[in-house]
């Protein structure tokens, strides 16, 4: 409408993410406003893509809810109009990393790439880490990823009460420092409740870290089930091997590059 000249051209509309099922703390917080746009957004668009299929089902799945949440008018059959033209195409990545380092560490790496969120679950992260910690078992552990105002709080008491663990806190400097960085872990972990991608488990995939994730959102569509826990303490327990045997994580690795 603001620039009719672009009436007739064909409109391609790409979602990294939805809004429809982002995780608040407290539903009170949503902001219905972007839910909103990206449904009007969708109806526009002539294709629809996805970065993934869980992203287009949870979007599709969640509109008639979100509209009938509407006070007034509720419009019937949008899901259906825009499943109709919408298709998956995966983000691609490219990657910077052309060889990478041939190890047989003797204390377990672990990275945690993630934002400093509470939709990325640092508490089940690192509540397995601690149970680790309670069983004797020696590892090091970096946590990367972007910092923000409000960190919640289990970031500074593992951080204060673990320094011994800790190889890197916060993030890098640049680039080629984090990808460097990556060579050097062994397992890269998510324990995300809000993930439609993950370009972060992937890049740590491609540096030679084994990938443990969620059995759920996109993962499972991306990765073996070798890589997936359904529990924290499944998680706890994939660790506690690793740790155990931190050459394994190695072996593991060369099979799931097989497979993804």
């Amino acid at each position: 409408g603001l620039c009719p000249q672009l009436q007739g051209a064909r409109k391609v509309l790409y979602f990294h993410e939805n809004q429809l099922v982002y995780p608040t703390q407290c539903e009170k917080e949503r902001d219905y406003q972007f839910g909103y746009n990206q449904i009007v957004s969708a109806l526009m668009a002539d294709l629809v893509l996805f970065n993934s299929s869980y992203n287009l089902q949870s979007f599709v799945g969640s509109i008639d809810s979100f509209l009938n949440k509407m006070p007034d008018y509720k419009p019937k059959g949008i899901a259906e109009m825009i499943r109709k033209k919408a298709q998956v195409l995966y983000f691609p990545i490219e990657f910077q990393i052309e060889k990478r380092t041939i190890r047989d560490p003797k204390v377990l790496h672990i990275v945690w790439p993630h934002r400093w969120e509470h939709d990325k679950n640092p508490d089940d992260f690192f509540s397995s880490l601690q149970s680790l910690i309670s069983s004797g078992h020696d590892f090091k552990v970096s946590v990367l990823g972007k910092t923000y105002r409000d960190v919640p709080n289990i970031f500074r008491e593992f951080q204060s009460a673990n320094p011994g663990h800790i190889a890197q806190w916060g993030p890098l400097d640049s680039r080629e420092e984090y990808l460097n960085h990556l060579e050097t872990c062994d397992v890269i972990v998510s324990t995300a409740v809000h993930e439609f991608y993950g370009v972060a488990m992937l890049e740590g995939l491609w540096a030679g870290c084994f990938p443990l994730c969620p059995n759920r959102l996109s993962y499972p569509e991306i990765y073996p089930k070798e890589c997936l826990f359904n529990t924290p303490s499944q998680l706890t327990k994939h660790l506690r091997q690793l740790c155990k045997n931190p050459g394994l994580a190695r072996r593991k690795w060369e099979r799931v590059m097989g497979e993804v």
